[in-house]
């Protein structure tokens, strides 16, 4: 008997011993139910250990950014930023905000229709331009491209574009 053919049944009883009065003989039909289920599949999730820090040393700041980096704890994840198992090294303004997010373990969380250039950073090609929230985003990857060697650069409002290429092209890759 099925799961649903005894629910059925059991609540027929149940239904038979709260009624009152005096007992009358009544047959029920059950309907005969088939029931098909596609079969399941496995899926193993991603590596969801956490990154290490990106390789990269930044050695040009524009004015009112510093080298000093955000306490993570601080910041409100975004978009951007929020993505599991990445590695978010946050860099501030003088008055507190955030400048520049560089994320190790995930290309730029969604695709902008704005113009977009080319740049290299540490010899490989990566695209860059304005997103229509207001921010600059850069993304590119590394080989063999598996989940830590993706990256996103992510520049908070407001920079120049100038500014923007400054910074890229003064990335410097370390050991890592």
């Amino acid at each position: 008997m099925t799961g649903t053919m005894k629910r059925l049944v059991a609540l027929a009883i149940v239904l038979a011993a709260c009624s009152g009065g005096t007992a009358d003989e009544t047959s029920t039909t059950l309907p005969s139910t088939t029931t098909t289920t596609a079969p399941s599949t496995t899926t193993t999730p991603q590596d969801l250990r956490i990154c290490p820090p990106a390789p990269y040393r930044l050695d040009f700041f524009p004015v009112n950014v510093g080298s000093d980096q955000v306490d993570p704890t601080e910041v409100e994840p975004d978009v951007w930023s929020s993505v599991g198992g990445t590695h978010t090294t946050f860099y501030g303004r003088n008055d507190g905000t955030v400048a520049i997010a560089l994320i190790r373990g995930t290309l730029p969380a969604r695709d902008w229709p704005g113009e977009k250039g080319e740049v290299s950073v540490d010899g490989t090609r990566a695209v860059v331009g304005p997103h229509p929230d207001g921010t600059w985003v850069m993304g590119w990857y590394n080989e063999p491209a598996e989940r830590c060697d993706l990256y996103t650069m992510v520049f908070y409002p407001p920079w120049a574009p100038f500014e923007v290429e400054e910074v890229i092209e003064n990335m410097e890759r370390i050991p890592g």
